[in-house]
């Protein structure tokens, strides 16, 4: 079986099981301050884990819900079961399982799957993106005040917030068409990718978040960084997505600013913290 096949037979079992599941009573508790994990979550990453490692007993994995892989790995399958879990454990119908590959350090394969729509995403690096098995394409808009602007904002009080994002808000909002939160970052950064969305941008979030939805737009035609213009990597903590690069430059542009700003209001309570 060779690795589309398996990951995407993964991701469909992972959806599903989560799928099974929803609507039902979820054990919910906390990892972080705000940041809530489902048993299912945790289920759900197992059985990706297994169906792969079957297959390919010697790759390696990095999941949101405990899988570490080593540094130095060959292959390493970054996983989100279900990206959303806010969403999941309320009830919300927006969430997806997300997982990626990445090959000696480099993104070789993504899959994304919408169980409730039954939306396969799916890219091999050089071969292009699909929506279950059609070739998709991010979209032609070229006037950022008719593009629909993705984007996440996580719980102020959550560990590692940046607080970039409503500052970053605030400068992009005048001049988009419109902004969507949908509360599933894999699916935001999946429908740029097929047009839906033109742009977009999350911060504080986590590789697993975003791989897969990263290599989707890159080889749907788009522009995919991380907030200061450099490649996501597994270490990243934010990401930038858009269907082209001017506009990819102007959410760059802003995330600039908010990065200084910042940057400017953390000096002065550091200051005051010293004393």
């Amino acid at each position: 079986m060779d690795l589309m096949t398996i990951a995407i037979e993964a991701a469909h079992q992972a959806g599903e099981l989560a799928l099974s599941q929803f609507h039902q009573p979820q054990q919910v508790r906390q990892k972080g301050p705000s940041d809530p994990v489902t048993a299912t979550d945790v289920a759900a990453e197992d059985l990706i884990v297994r169906t792969i490692r079957e297959v390919y007993p010697n790759h390696q994995f990095l999941g949101e819900e405990g899988h570490q892989a080593p540094t130095d790995a060959d292959y390493v399958w970054i996983i989100d079961p279900i990206d959303g879990t806010r969403n999941y454990a309320h009830g919300v119908p927006c969430f997806c399982t997300s997982i990626a590959l990445a090959r000696h350090g480099h993104l070789a394969l993504g899959v994304i799957y919408d169980p409730l729509l039954k939306e396969t995403f799916h890219a091999e690096a050089g071969k292009g993106a699909y929506l279950n098995g059609q070739r998709i394409r991010v979209s032609l808009k070229t006037r950022l005040e008719d593009a629909i602007l993705a984007m996440s904002l996580v719980p102020a009080q959550q560990s590692g917030n940046a607080r970039v994002a409503m500052p970053m808000l605030a400068r992009l909002q005048p001049r988009v068409e419109s902004v969507r939160i949908m509360g599933s970052a894999a699916l935001h950064v999946a429908y740029v990718a097929c047009g839906r969305f033109d742009v977009g941008f999350q911060d504080s979030i986590h590789a697993w978040d975003v791989l897969a939805g990263v290599l989707l737009v890159r080889e749907a035609g788009g522009v995919a960084t991380d907030l200061r213009g450099q490649p996501v990597t597994t270490s990243s903590g934010d990401c930038i997505v858009a269907n082209n690069a001017n506009f990819h430059s102007a959410v760059l542009r802003a995330a600039q600013e908010a990065l200084a700003e910042t940057e400017l209001n953390r000096k002065p309570r550091q200051r005051h913290e010293a004393q």
